[in-house]
């Protein structure tokens, strides 16, 4: 079935991707938009894939990591943003996961799979109609693993195994793990899909105000924080333009500040705007002129408002 639909749909879907103007030119492919790992955080994400529609900015494909993954996926599924925004508003813990102490984790994330069944318009990759990358982290050799096919739980459910709380997840043969770990947010993987302007969307930097932490997911997560924090050279030359929406006053568990996380979202998005456009009208194959930016891209950079 895989091979049918590649052969007899798979041409159709790209001719609809690949929008043309007037005078029968094909525009750019789009944005390639790797969305990052932040639990309640990540609703940001929610935010900026709004004024990218209202705004018209074509999506060429997404990548995603731990909570990114899920709305990326999501999204690529065409479900609408507004059900989706329902969805996370009245999300709970019980929704996609279930206390189930063991040697290996506090709890198990085997609930995403009703999840996805409930809201998600596909269950592979291959029925998405965005190309879609899901990164989880291999526990045994510390590599990162990068989905594009095959059923989507799998991929979904370890890419969200956060360690210390959700056991880890196995799939073919690999113990694996929250993708954070090694792409906290996933813009080599979506550069890998062709992209050609690349924006990441960063939710997941802790806010470092000296505080401790008062629960054990405020351990964890500031634990992975801190890692992030040291490895951000790595992935922030993957982009282009990199948003990083004012939300440190929300924390990782706030799930029930969706809509503040979104607006932060849709406030970042629009401040970059200008950029977006400036990039997408670029001729294909042209480079343009870098602005200091570490590594690759453009040396650009849109920071919350301070």
């Amino acid at each position: 079935m895989t091979a049918i639909y590649r052969a007899l749909i798979g041409p159709l879907v790209e001719q609809v991707r690949r929008v043309t103007t007037g005078d029968g030119t094909a525009t750019p492919p789009g944005i390639g938009l790797a969305l990052g790992g932040g639990f309640a955080r990540g609703f940001a994400h929610l935010g900026v894939l709004q004024v990218l529609e209202e705004n018209q900015i074509p999506i060429h494909c997404m990548a995603g990591t731990s909570v990114g993954s899920i709305l990326a996926a999501a999204y690529a599924s065409g479900v609408p943003l507004p059900r989706i925004a329902s969805v996370c508003r009245d999300i709970r813990f019980r929704d996609f996961g279930r206390w189930r102490p063991t040697r290996l984790g506090l709890a198990s994330n085997d609930r995403m799979a009703e999840l996805v069944q409930r809201c998600f318009n596909a269950a592979t990759f291959e029925a998405l109609l965005i190309p879609t990358a899901i990164v989880a982290t291999d526990l045994g050799t510390g590599d990162p693993v990068v989905f594009t096919r095959g059923e989507l739980v799998p991929a979904l459910r370890a890419s969200c195994a956060f360690p210390g709380l959700f056991e880890p997840v196995h799939v073919d043969g690999r113990c694996l793990a929250d993708g954070g770990l090694v792409a906290p947010v996933p813009t080599q993987a979506v550069a890998e899909l062709g992209a050609r302007c690349v924006v990441g969307v960063s939710v997941g930097s802790n806010s470092w105000d000296g505080t401790a932490p008062t629960n054990i997911f405020q351990v964890f997560s500031r634990a992975l924080a801190a890692a992030q924090k040291h490895q951000s050279a790595s992935w922030e030359s993957a982009a282009d333009i990199l948003l990083e929406p004012d939300i440190q006053s929300i924390n990782w568990d706030d799930f029930h500040r969706a809509d503040e996380a979104m607006a932060a979202g849709a406030a970042a998005a629009r401040r970059a705007l200008p950029r977006l456009r400036e990039l997408l009208r670029l001729p294909a194959g042209s480079q343009p002129e870098a602005s200091g930016g570490a590594g690759g891209g453009f040396g650009w950079k849109e920071k919350p408002a301070q």
